[in-house]
Parts: C-alpha cells; sequence; structure tokens
C-alpha cells in the first residue's frame, strides 16, 4: 500500500479508501466485519462515511462494525459528510456532533461538507468548517463538489484569517469522467493551495468494472454522458489486457497517477474485489505514466460537477423520524 498526505497539513492516508454508500446496507454484519477486517490487513486504512439520507442506519454499522474490528482508532482515518438538509438552522457543528454519536467516535479526520448553493455565503461556510477543526470534532476539512472558484475563495479566506484552510475536494474523476479535475483552473488550484483530490466514482458505479446495467443504485449522471461511458468499456478491456490487468485495477490506476490524488474512493461488498483492486496500487507505482499515456482518447467531454440536491429532507422512503 501507498501512503499519502492529504494536502499540507491533512492526515497521511491509504492511497485507496474504502466507501460506505449501498454498502454495509447490503451486507450481513458479520460481512461486514470481515470486509473492513481483510481491508485493514491489507494497507487501506481510509474510510469514507455519511449520513445518507435513503440509507441512515450506515454510520450506525460502521461505527458497530469497528468495535469489533478493534483496531486503535489512531491507526485509520474516517473521511465523514455534512450536508445543507436544515441549514442554516441547523449549524454544521450540530449535524457533525450526530454524526459523532452514530459513530461512535469524537472526531473525524476529514470533514467534508457538500458544494454550496446558489446565493450561499462561502466565506461564513469557511469559517464554520474551519471551527469544526479548531473544536477537536474533526482534524482537517475539505470539500464535496465544489466549483474550483469557489474553493479557491474558501481558501484565500481561511488564509487570510488565519484558520484551517481546505485540505481536500472530493470529486468524481475516471478514466471517462475527467473535464473536472483536469480543467486549467482546478489544476493550477492544487498546484498552488496543495488541496489533494480524493477522487470517487472512480468506477462510474461499477460500468468500468465491466458490469454495464448495474443493478444497485450508482452516483448522478452529471452531464448525462453514462451511455457514451459505456461505449468505452471493450477498449477498455482490451488496454487493460496490454498491463495484464483487471479493467478496475486499470481505471484505479489511472486515478492514482494524477499527480493531485491523496487517495481513490471505491466501494466494494466483497472481499475479492478490494483483494484485486489493491494490486492498482503498484500498477500506478510502475507504470503510472504509460497507464495516463494508453487511456489519453478514452475522456468523454461533457462532465460537470454535481448540480445541488433539494436536500429538503433527511430520509426518504418509509424512516420513522424523531
Amino acid at each position: 500500500m501507498d501512503y499519502r498526505r492529504i494536502g499540507r497539513e491533512g492526515p497521511t492516508v491509504s492511497a485507496l479508501s474504502l466507501g460506505s454508500w449501498n454498502t454495509y446496507s447490503r451486507m450481513t454484519f458479520e460481512a461486514g466485519v470481515a470486509l473492513v477486517r481483510r481491508a485493514f490487513d491489507l494497507g487501506i486504512d481510509f474510510l469514507d462515511v455519511a449520513y445518507y439520507r435513503d440509507k441512515p442506519h450506515t454510520e450506525v454499522l460502521l461505527g458497530r462494525i469497528l468495535d469489533v474490528v478493534g483496531k486503535p482508532r489512531e491507526e485509520y482515518a474516517i473521511a465523514e459528510k455534512v450536508w445543507y438538509f436544515d441549514y442554516p438552522r441547523q449549524p454544521l457543528a450540530e449535524q457533525l456532533d450526530e454524526s459523532l454519536v452514530r459513530l461512535g467516535t469524537d472526531y473525524v479526520d476529514v470533514i467534508i461538507t457538500e458544494h454550496p448553493r446558489p446565493g450561499m455565503d462561502v466565506a461564513a461556510i469557511t469559517e464554520e468548517l474551519a471551527g469544526l477543526v479548531t473544536s477537536g470534532r474533526a482534524r482537517s476539512w475539505g470539500a464535496l463538489n465544489w466549483s474550483a472558484a469557489d474553493l479557491r475563495t474558501a481558501y484565500d479566506h481561511a488564509a487570510a484569517q488565519g484558520i484551517p484552510t481546505p485540505q481536500l475536494v472530493q470529486l468524481k474523476y475516471s478514466v471517462a469522467r475527467r473535464s473536472v479535475v483536469d480543467s486549467a483552473e482546478y489544476q493550477k488550484l492544487f498546484a498552488e493551495t496543495g488541496i489533494s483530490l480524493h477522487a470517487s466514482d472512480t468506477m462510474e458505479g461499477g460500468i468500468l468494472a465491466g458490469k454495464l446495467d448495474p443493478e444497485r443504485k450508482i452516483g448522478i449522471d452529471t452531464g448525462g454522458i453514462r451511455e457514451r461511458i459505456k461505449e468505452l468499456v471493450p477498449r477498455l478491456k482490451e488496454i487493460a489486457a496490454s498491463f495484464d490487468a483487471s479493467p478496475s485495477q486499470l481505471a484505479l490506476a489511472f486515478c492514482l497517477a494524477q499527480p493531485a490524488t491523496a487517495s481513490v474512493l471505491f466501494g466494494s461488498t466483497r472481499i475479492a474485489q478490494i483483494e484485486d483492486n489493491v494490486r492498482a496500487v503498484e500498477l500506478a507505482s510502475t507504470r503510472g505514466a504509460g497507464i495516463v499515456a494508453a487511456l489519453a482518447g478514452l475522456g468523454v467531454a461533457g462532465h460537470e460537477n454535481d448540480a445541488p440536491y433539494p436536500h429538503t429532507e433527511r430520509t426518504l422512503g418509509e424512516f420513522v423520524t424523531v
């Protein structure tokens, strides 16, 4: 496993990180324990979690799994998210406090917030997030699908105020969805601020691994390019074979080879898939430049950052709420 620092002041984490959306909610508790234990054995020490509106027990499940696995808290890192469900009526600190209770921990290593809605005060949000760090609830903070312009505003404001600056941005990035991360604006931001990339949706919900019609719910198709992405899969398989790799290994290695990447996020409910994915770390280290060159023509135009979600309710479906 390779380990990389998040930003210039954040924690050092594994180059691969294990996601939680549509993961623990689809497994028996015992299978979840075995999955996390094997991930730790393989050197993956960075776990991404959140309160999901359609799966509100995910944090509780992960927290209990971690209790059973028994790894000391200081030996792994957690990225948690806060949303704008009831904002500003409910401060982000209060929302994080609720998540900490569900997780059964006193702090998270990175607190990430979704991108500001039109008209929101980016400077005020920045100060609120920085406050989560100075309070000890989080060790660093980051952004989810923010525009480069808003993230630049946040960084400059925090630096001017002498408060914690953003260290990480989680963005969709893959062999197909490149236009946001590879834009001149974002590349300049990475270079000048040291903010790291947490690459997500790296396999397009399994499509780039060869599962053209995933059964589970997958990420939103911003830009409406998913059908064109499916057309890339046969070529991706051919290129993967030329590197003696699986398509998923190649897709992960491509993202790992991006200089701004601190960690690549993936989801899995199968131990065998985690074991397969780990080989991507060595592949990126030894053949990263060749992989990037071989995949140069596979990007699909039209990808955009996520449009604002309404998030007017905490849960969907038939969950009972307080």
